[in-house]
């Protein structure tokens, strides 16, 4: 059994596609699976336990150049079944052309009703389960129906070597110049997309509030990208005005991009906590194991329902406000009674969850030596 399966947009959700590979591999023993992926994605592939391949489709290249190297890896690679679960069409309509006998995934878009004849059609607006178990349902065509108590085993991987994580903080330490060893809180308050977000200011005040109750015994790790320039000023601004002159030894802005996502990952892989919204790096987090807090938006698309990291576990904790919100697919404005819902979520109702989560906190110790 060969099987190729197509994911070639976001990075979070690539990573809640990968609990698709584990199921194939458990119910067919010697299985082979190649992913489609964009450029960004590639990196959470190298070692991965369950995917054998990966293609890196490059939305930037001329259709021409797309397609033929599409029917270039289609030919090679030989495949079973084929699924489409998001991103682009030219991997469905390669799938089509070089005959896959079995052609499945998500039936949307009128495309999908010509080039699969195994689409499973699926109401995810309706957020009535969470994004990984509607992509597993996808597998049921296949003879595969993972239960919904299966999500912890199907759960994503992502593989980081001993050597990759100790050379990835080494480089972290001499980049940024930093010579001690203090626990590390990464802060991520950027996101894509038009998902409802805490304000900027709220994370810097976060920062601020834990700072005040645990003076200098903590790196904070201000996470970004070059896209996320409009979450950082209002985050900016509200720590230059502080009165903690620690702060300004003790923040650092770790653009995620300058040395690539294996990077990133390795440095975040040694943090204590995570607090970020609904967004790819969320995903990582879960994924590497480390503690983390993510704030979620009350709309139904949006819901951490769907998009909650997939491990549920001692480790995570999710906060949304305590609204009643009737939007399925965008925030209604000043017309909701609840407008601005995102900033009912108090600063002080987080750094407490904080302290709840992540043991030894109130003692300033690390997760790491606390679970010693």
């Amino acid at each position: 059994m060969k099987v190729i399966i197509n994911r070639t947009d976001a990075i979070g959700d690539t990573i809640l596609t990968l609990p698709m590979a584990h199921a194939i591999k458990e119910n067919f023993p010697g299985a082979k699976v190649l992913f489609i992926v964009s450029a960004k994605s590639a990196d959470l592939f190298i070692g991965h336990p369950f995917v054998d391949e990966i293609h890196v489709y490059d939305s930037r290249m001329s259709t021409y150049r797309k397609l033929r190297k599409l029917f270039r890896m289609f030919r090679k690679f030989k495949a079973d079944a084929y699924f489409h679960v998001g991103g682009s069409f030219y991997p469905s309509y390669a799938a089509w052309i070089t005959k896959v006998p079995f052609r499945g995934g998500l039936v949307s878009r009128w495309l999908s009703f010509i080039y699969l004849n195994k689409g499973v059609r699926q109401k995810r607006s309706l957020a009535s389960m969470h994004e990984s178990d509607y992509n597993l349902e996808l597998l049921k065509p296949l003879g595969i129906e993972p239960k919904e108590n299966q999500r912890k085993l199907f759960s994503p991987a992502i593989t980081l070597t001993l050597d990759e994580k100790a050379e990835a903080i080494s480089k972290f330490k001499e980049e940024y110049k930093i010579d001690h060893n203090k626990p590390m809180i990464f802060i991520h308050p950027g996101m894509t997309g038009h998902t409802l977000n805490w304000a900027s200011r709220n994370y810097a005040r976060l920062i601020e509030r834990i700072e005040k109750r645990h003076p200098k015994k903590y790196l904070f790790v201000v996470s970004h990208t070059p896209s996320d320039g409009p979450y950082l000023l209002g985050l900016k601004d509200q720590l230059t005005n502080t009165n903690f002159d620690a702060l300004k030894t003790n923040v650092v802005f770790f653009d995620g991009s300058k040395f690539g996502l294996r990077h990133y990952m390795g440095v975040l892989s040694h943090a204590d906590c995570f607090i970020g919204p609904s967004t790819g790096t969320t995903h990582i987090a879960n994924a590497l194991g480390i503690y983390m807090l993510g704030l979620y938006s009350p709309i139904k698309v949006q819901s951490a329902r769907r998009w909650a990291p997939v491990l549920r576990d001692h480790k995570t904790k999710i906060i949304v406000p305590d609204v009643v919100c009737g939007e399925q697919y965008k925030c209604a404005g000043d017309t909701c009674p609840y407008f601005e819902c995102m900033a009912k979520v108090e600063v002080e109702d987080v750094y407490q969850e904080f302290v709840r989560l992540v043991p030894g906190i109130e003692k300033g110790e690390s997760s790491s030596e606390s679970a010693i």
